[in-house]
């Protein structure tokens, strides 16, 4: 595009800072509010080849706040306690391109871009349950979602524009890959030689959507999902996990039956340490330090794979595609330190 440029960004930041009570408390709290526009974007438009151009603006803006605390307990005993929590609420203020307000999801990909809504949210169907029997599919809306011909066992969606038919103009918006917050906690414990120090992580209110046995083929060379064996066999065998047949299209539509709860909490880094300050001279040693570190001790999450973190690009993060390489690995390091 022989008029790509820059993007242009207009940023506004208002906080305080404030040390109480002796210096022991430290606090700080801002409001951040940030628009871009001329976003940078490669398009991939059917039958034409990419482009990257620019295309639509949006915003960013949400609260930031820090506090710390330092008390010595009693003699040779000290406590510092520090924590951070960050809103965010993005959306869509424009978009020139493809229909002039949507970069629309895939049929397998939830993701999508539309003015007036939050970068990169999930569009999709409403999961309603699991057709029974054939009577069951003909009391209900004519399901014409990729290519129809429903069988008891697949998934019903809910007819949300009352038609009579379930179609694309019934799906609607069924979740957020943006956290509504994340914060983070730190301990710090010392007392005499010994120190201990913990950094907590955690994330509230985005949502991950389930590529991984949901919209993927049935018959894929991965293995199957443990909660597969819960699939429906016969009438009343499942209301929630469908029939596991790779012809039955239907199933792969995305929908909330793919959608998870991103929320997690975690013990990032724990550190045990021991500091030896008086050796003898003949050592020539000054001090020795050593250190017992573990990074990832522990993750508490809802979703069902190895991690409920997932990057990606603006319209196209907080898939879980079931590849390891989003596990998180623990690691344990023995530290030494000596100085001379």
């Amino acid at each position: 595009d022989p008029n790509l440029h820059w993007e242009t960004v207009n940023s506004t930041e208002v906080g305080l800072e404030a040390d109480l009570l002796n210096s022991r408390l430290h606090f700080e709290a801002a409001y951040y509010n940030k628009k871009t526009k001329d976003l940078i974007v490669l398009l991939e438009p059917p039958g034409i080849l990419p482009s990257l151009t620019n295309n639509g603006s949006i915003e960013n803006k949400g609260f930031e706040f820090t506090a710390s605390w330092n008390q010595n307990l009693m003699k040779d005993l000290n406590l510092v306690i520090g924590g951070n929590l960050t809103t965010y609420k993005n959306k869509v203020l424009h978009l020139e391109y493809p229909s002039r307000s949507r970069i629309s999801s895939s049929e397998q990909t939830p993701n999508q871009a539309q003015t007036g809504y939050p970068i990169g949210y999930f569009y999709g169907l409403v999961a309603d349950g699991i057709y029974q029997s054939y009577a069951d599919i003909l009391a209900s809306p004519v399901n014409t979602i990729n290519g129809g011909g429903v069988k008891p066992g697949d998934l019903k969606y809910k007819d949300l524009n009352g038609d009579g038919v379930i179609d694309e103009n019934d799906r609607t918006l069924i979740g957020n890959p943006t956290p509504d917050f994340t914060y983070g906690i730190n301990l710090a414990l010392k007392y005499k030689a010994f120190d201990l120090g913990i950094d907590f992580a955690g994330s509230y209110g985005n949502e991950i959507y389930r590529v991984w046995g949901t919209s993927e083929q049935k018959n894929s060379v991965y293995n199957y999902p443990q909660y597969y064996t819960e699939g429906w066999t016969a009438a009343g065998s499942s209301n929630w996990v469908p029939i596991v047949n790779q012809n039955h299209l239907v199933n792969r539509a995305p929908s909330t039956y793919g959608i998870e709860d991103g929320s997690f909490f975690r013990i990032r880094n724990l550190t045990l340490g021991y500091t030896l300050a008086k050796l003898p001279k003949i050592t020539g040693i000054k001090n020795l330090r050593v250190t017992f570190t573990v990074q990832n001790l522990k993750t508490w999450k809802r979703n069902l794979g190895y991690s409920p973190e997932y990057a990606g690009d603006a319209l196209g993060y907080g898939m879980d595609f079931g590849g390891a390489g989003s596990a998180l690995p623990r690691v344990m390091t023995l530290g030494l330190n000596v100085n001379f």
